[in-house]
């Protein structure tokens, strides 16, 4: 009998996690393979902190747990959440008024989680992002899904963006200046009616270098869409990954701002294409490395 009820709640406690605190969530995301794989040894230079996921912007856990049950679940494809592979997925959501600390007075609100170090050499990282068919545009308002940001005093190097400068949706990479970017020509790599209501993939391959001779390229779906050469990063700097939804300059609209919803899955990481397991998504490695850009 003790058995059994032992079973009983750790299938609850799996099953539950829609309803568990960011705090769980962040424990939990670290070992479950369902969501992510390969950065169990990603760390800061000095060796220290091994697989760290955090929640950027700690005021959340700050702030009292009721106001901010909603904004990070790991869901269940049980409970008919979109999941790309497996049976979970991580379900971000920000609401009008969710800005805390920093980014309450200045003009922005978000749900991203992050980690350090992915820049070590050579690196390939993968994530799949799901927009509800209802997900809602918020343009002029700027709204990243996904970001490689320095930890130094920079702007992200590489944001993944839900808008051009002047073309609201999508999914678009903006390349900043200080790494010999143009931030008013970003790149489209997928319109918004072919990412609506269905998985999209994503994968960088990215060599990190303050030298003239680093790359940053990314694939779509299997398809090389963009590809940046020269220099991806400062020499004093470690670069973090993030995912979720993050939203700024918001004084552009009356507002309040609608509600927007993003799933990300299989999000996958390691200094070989091979590590990545691509093949779980329908993808091969050799036709990844043999394509050039256009």
């Amino acid at each position: 009998m003790k058995i059994l009820i032992y079973v009983i709640s750790i299938l609850l406690s799996f099953t539950n996690f829609s309803n568990a605190d960011v705090e769980n969530i962040l424990k939990e995301i670290k070992k479950n393979k369902d969501l992510v794989m390969g950065f169990k040894n990603v760390k800061f230079l000095d060796g220290s902190i091994k697989n760290n996921w955090e929640i950027n912007n700690s005021d959340i856990l700050k702030s009292e747990k009721k106001t901010r049950k909603h904004v990070l679940k790991i869901v269940n494809k049980a409970d008919d959440y979109p999941v790309r592979l497996g049976k979970q997925s991580l379900r971000f959501e920000v609401r009008h008024g969710n800005g805390w600390g920093w980014d309450k007075k200045n003009d922005r609100e978000r749900v991203e989680l992050k980690i350090c170090c992915i820049n070590k050499k050579i690196t390939w990282t993968a994530w799949s992002i799901y927009l509800p068919k209802d997900y809602n545009v918020v343009f002029p308002i700027r709204t990243m899904l996904g970001q490689f940001h320095n930890d130094g005093d920079n702007p992200p190097a590489f944001t993944f963006e839900n808008q051009g400068v002047l073309i609201p949706g999508g999914y678009w990479l903006e390349v900043d200046s200080y790494v010999g970017g143009n931030n008013n020509n970003p790149k489209l790599l997928i319109d918004q009616k072919d990412m609506l209501g269905k998985w999209t993939d994503v994968l960088v391959n990215a060599k990190w270098t303050n030298k003239k001779d680093g790359f940053f390229k990314v694939w779509v779906n299997g398809k090389l869409k963009a590809q940046h050469t020269g220099m991806t990063q400062e020499k004093i700097d470690d670069m973090l990954f993030h995912i979720g939804i993050y939203r700024s300059f918001l004084s552009k609209t009356p507002g309040p701002d609608p509600t927007q919803v993003a799933y990300y899955d299989e999000v996958r990481h390691g200094n070989k294409c091979k590590k990545l397991k691509l093949k779980e998504l329908g993808y091969s490695c050799n036709d990844i490395e043999s394509q050039t850009f256009k």
